[in-house]
């Protein structure tokens, strides 16, 4: 092994933190049998911040993730993911960061299939919580973003109101 490394010192400290953080939803409940349950959670932004990415993460049941904010009522859609795929976990950068004024509502909402249709569903029987094997689930939009003004960071700030289609 010769391993190598390179530095590059910049001239001048960065401009903005990048900080990340987790919006998940840890009360999943899914059904046995169920190919399309919808499961979603909600913040409000504590500070005005800038979206730089999102890497959604869920398990073999997640069928689709779509992460969002909402003002005023409406909701617009900053990445949707119709095939989500378990094992093409990616992290998805915006060329143009996304601002987010302070006390909009930044979601996500996914849909999962527990169903045997599902090829890479372990036990379509089983009813299915939040869990860290790949047996279990999980519903988490990782998301990286700075705060242009400075405030509170999204862990210290951030409000949560589920979502649920029963």
């Amino acid at each position: 092994d010769r391993t190598r490394i390179g530095l590059v010192f910049a001239d001048a400290p960065p401009e903005h933190e990048v900080h990340t953080a987790g919006i998940f939803d840890s009360q999943l409940d899914i059904a046995p049998n169920d190919a399309s349950h919808r499961e979603g959670i909600a913040i409000t932004a504590p500070a005005d911040l800038r979206i730089l990415s999102w890497m959604p993460h869920m398990h073999t049941r997640g069928k689709s993730f779509r992460a969002y904010r909402e003002v005023d009522g409406v909701r617009e859609t900053l990445l949707d993911i119709a095939h989500y795929d378990f094992n093409w976990q990616l992290s998805y950068d915006y060329a143009t960061p996304i601002e987010v004024k302070r006390a909009t509502a930044i979601g996500i909402e996914a849909v999962f299939d527990n169903s045997a249709a599902n090829p890479v569903n372990p036990d379509p029987s089983k009813r299915v919580r939040w869990g860290q094997q790949t047996t279990d689930e999980m519903l988490i939009g990782y998301i990286e973003y700075e705060l242009p003004n400075g405030g509170p960071t999204i862990g210290s700030g951030g409000m949560r109101a589920r979502i649920r289609d029963r």
